[in-house]
């Protein structure tokens, strides 16, 4: 039994793979051009016959269709044999419970329309085979409808030709992608797969159309095609057409004085002669013939002429001699047609060209309307959503206009913005982690629903934590507005970190979670060019949010003044972390609801490294793994702040950070003299808590602006003290509205910070982040790096020294040196007997 399936398996295989070379044959571009133009020769081969040569010519012309007639009836096989759908056989099997009008409809289920359009086709070559040339007009008009249909097949090289020109410029633009995707492989680590497009194109695989629009464009063809046959043979029979019957008269006439000459002898003779002249001058007879006797006879132009170019009339009648008997007279006569049917076959050819451009521009016509309006946008929106299931990230949402068929107001219109809103909420709501899993899920669903019960994948990356300070007072006095002051940071802190090619992943209320991916085939410079921007985009953050201090607390008047009053001269302030390891990417949660995220310890770590900020007084902490990374132009400016290890199963690691100040104004280089900035005392929301309190409501100006040079504009304001709140809100109410709304437009609107491409000089030359490090020089870090030298070797008290020299030169502002200079008098100024150069932290 099992020996019997196998053979049977290995039947079946080897037929499917015959079936699949008979097809690559007849689909073959050079077997659809030579039907193509067998079709076109057997449509007009007979008109040209007719019209264009003698009788000698008439066996090529049999030739030529016998082999055509042939061909199509091999190509008719072998599309029974290979085509699904094509020779449907009817099913015999009875279905229980089938009407008898379904039972005939199974019973007679014979072939799919495009099988009979053939047979049609193929047998109407027969007529031209044959010699009976004088069936009627509706027969002759049916048989160059079955040719015409032919041309149908004709479409497939359009087909063909269309996806080669595709081909071609899919190729171009792979060649323009590839050669960019090298240019800038230094600067990104993202890859992208481009399919081969070198392969052969076969016309059974160039079905990119939806299923409905084949089956649309399928109906609409078929219906033009049944239209056409029943005018081209409706039209002939319904259509009243004059005759020449001269030559009809004439021989009857010829007839007649024939049968009366039998009668009356000698009184008809010069009748009959004249009627057999007349035939023979004036009505192009080749043959008379009567009563047995040949009067008209031109052998030579008879030999020349066809059957269809011959028209004979025969007569019979009896009639009593002068004897009283009765004689039977036949009168026989054949005439030249050949200019009648040269002319038929000419119009012959004009019909069927008028035809064929009536089926092609009825299709057309017919088909466009729907293809614009429902098929072309249907195709465009099932290849945006398969595009979505494969890279949410990787799509451009954009509405089409309607030159694509989106109208407005069209139902397709509706669900294309639709589709356009729900990516744009998946794109901003996965993130870059939840866009390879949802895609790799929905690749992989055999359902169409997500499987969250598969692993995970594990990946290596730099990441990035970040964490509001006072994050739970700001929300008390923000209360609903808190949501404009978290999502403004994002908007400056998420756009930082896309440009330096890194992501966000996460949002936690105040905190933040952005990675770098690290692709396993990036060499140690293109991950050290990796890790750069990662630090780079920590310190943009911080300068960034510095500078749009203005937009992000841009908050109503109550809610400003709450602000303000709980926290005197407010500074929006992160503290950050950066770790690098490995981490499991996948989709956490239920059906109910997932996210997707990392797990990992190095995750974490991340986090702890934000959270110790506070501690050592800095902005931003380093793992020691992170700080490896960096390349010598972006770890020279770094500097090791302590040694710790925080378990048992863990190695010690150090702690590095870059020196920020952020009290440096990086809008204006100038203070008043009570020390709030002018471009605070601008913000009149605030000048009530600079100025004893009162809350003023001036309209102020704000300059949003995008750069990435050391120069930007200063903004100046002259504050009045002497002025009340009263007079203020009076001196407001004098203003224009339109004045007022420019200015509220101006301050709500988003900044566009602009991070040029990363190059390695950028710590020298960026007059940012030379400010933001302007408290440590080369001489602080050199003292410092003997301190801390000192401190992990075990002499704290001449590491104690030397942090009380460096918290001298930094006017008491050092955060690192007060938490070592703490650490080292709690243990009473010398380092404990177990030290091992690191600090137990749990």
């Amino acid at each position: 039994e099992t020996d019997a399936k196998n053979e049977e398996k290995s039947a079946a295989g080897s037929d499917l793979h015959l079936k699949h070379i008979v097809e690559i044959v007849f689909e073959s571009l050079p077997v659809t051009i030579v039907m193509s133009l067998f079709t076109v020769w057997a449509l007009f081969s007979d008109d040209i016959r007719l019209s264009a040569t003698t009788k000698s010519a008439d066996e090529g012309f049999m030739v030529v269709i016998s082999i055509a007639f042939f061909l199509f009836l091999l190509e008719m096989i072998a599309g029974s044999y290979y085509k699904e759908g094509y020779l449907m056989l009817p099913n015999l099997t009875p279905v229980p419970g089938e009407s008898f009008k379904e039972k005939m409809g199974r019973l007679f289920n014979i072939g799919s329309f495009y099988f009979w359009l053939d047979f049609i086709a193929t047998a109407s070559l027969i007529l031209s085979s044959l010699k009976s040339a004088r069936a009627g007009r509706a027969s002759r008009a049916g048989a160059r409808a079955g040719r015409i249909v032919r041309l149908v097949r004709m479409v497939k090289l359009y087909k063909y030709f269309k996806a080669q020109s595709k081909t071609e410029e899919t190729a171009a633009a792979t060649e323009v992608e590839s050669s960019e995707a090298i240019s800038n492989a230094s600067q990104s680590q993202s890859t992208k797969q481009v399919e081969d497009p070198k392969g052969d194109v076969k016309l059974s695989e160039l079905a990119a159309e939806s299923h409905v629009g084949a089956a649309m464009s399928d109906l609409t063809t078929r219906r033009v095609i049944v239209l056409v046959l029943v005018m081209l043979i409706a039209i002939p029979l319904m259509t009243y057409s004059t005759s020449d019957y001269a030559p009809s008269f004439g021989t009857k006439l010829v007839h007649r004085m024939a049968k009366e000459n039998v009668t009356y002898p000698g009184v008809y003779n010069d009748g009959l002669l004249q009627a057999i002249d007349n035939v023979k001058s004036n009505l192009n007879c080749v043959k008379l013939t009567v009563n047995g006797e040949v009067v008209v006879h031109k052998k030579g132009r008879l030999d020349e002429l066809r059957d269809v170019e011959q028209i004979m009339y025969e007569f019979r009648g009896e009639r009593t001699n002068s004897a009283n008997e009765i004689v039977t007279i036949k009168t026989e006569g054949i005439f030249d047609k050949r200019s009648s049917s040269v002319s038929t076959a000419e119009f012959g050819i004009y019909m069927t060209i008028f035809i064929l451009f009536l089926l092609v521009v009825g299709t057309y016509y017919f088909s466009t309307d729907v293809n614009r309006l429902v098929i072309i946008p249907i195709e465009k929106m099932v290849a945006l959503v398969q595009e979505i299931s494969k890279n949410p990230l990787g799509v451009e949402y954009k509405m089409l206009g309607e030159d694509d068929g989106f109208l407005e107001g069209m139902e397709t219109t509706l669900l294309l913005q639709t589709i356009n809103k729900i990516g744009g909420l998946m794109r901003v709501g996965f993130g870059e982690a939840g866009a390879s899993v949802i895609a790799k899920n929905l690749g992989e669903s055999k359902d169409h629903q997500l499987n969250l019960m598969g692993s995970g994948n594990l990946i290596h990356s730099i990441f990035g934590f970040c964490d509001v300070r006072n994050f739970t007072d700001t929300t008390e006095c923000l209360q609903e507005e808190v949501m404009l002051f978290v999502n403004r940071i994002a908007h400056i802190l998420h756009g930082i970190v896309v440009q330096c090619s890194g992501s966000a992943n996460k949002n936690i209320g105040d905190a933040f979670l952005l990675t770098w991916k690290i692709d396993e085939t990036l060499q140690p410079k293109e991950i050290a060019f990796l890790a750069d921007q990662a630090l780079l985009a920590f310190c943009k953050a911080l300068i960034e949010l510095c500078r749009y201090q203005d937009f992000i607390c841009n908050f109503s008047i109550a809610a400003t003044n709450r602000l303000y009053k709980r926290f005197p001269g407010y500074k929006v302030r992160i503290g950050s972390g950066l770790h690098v390891g490995w981490a499991i990417e996948g989709a956490i949660g239920s059906n109910m609801k997932i996210d997707a995220s990392y797990l990992s310890p190095h995750v974490n770590m991340s986090e702890y490294l934000e959270s110790s900020t506070k501690a050592y007084g800095v902005p931003l902490l380093l793992s020691e793994a992170f700080f490896r990374l960096l390349s010598p132009h972006a770890n020279k400016y770094c500097r090791q702040v302590d040694r710790i290890k925080r378990s048992d199963a863990e190695e010690p690691f150090g702690l590095f950070t870059y020196d920020a100040d952020l009290n440096y104004d990086f809008v204006e280089d100038e203070k008043v003299s009570d020390g709030v900035s002018n471009r605070a005392l601008q913000d009149p929301r605030r000048k009530s808590v600079a100025i004893s309190g009162s809350l003023t409501i001036a309209p102020a100006p704000s300059s949003h602006h995008s750069h990435n040079s050391s120069d930007h504009s200063k903004t100046k304001s002259k504050f009045n003290k002497g002025k009340s709140t009263r007079d203020l809100e009076s001196q407001r109410h004098e203003k224009s509205g339109e004045t007022d709304k420019d200015e509220k437009d101006a301050q709500d609107k988003k900044p566009n910070v602009i991070v040029p491409p990363y190059v390695e000089s950028v710590w020298e030359t960026d007059m940012d982040l030379v400010r933001l490090r302007h408290l440590v020089n080369d001489g602080f870090r050199s003292l410092w790096k003997e301190g801390m030298a000192a401190y992990i070797k075990g002499d704290w008290q001449k590491a104690r020294d030397i942090f009380h020299e460096t918290m001298r030169s930094s006017n008491a502002q050092d955060g690192p040196s007060k938490f070592l200079i703490k650490v080292i008098d709690e243990h009473g100024g010398t380092a404990p007997h177990d030290w091992q150069g690191y600090r137990q932290d749990s």
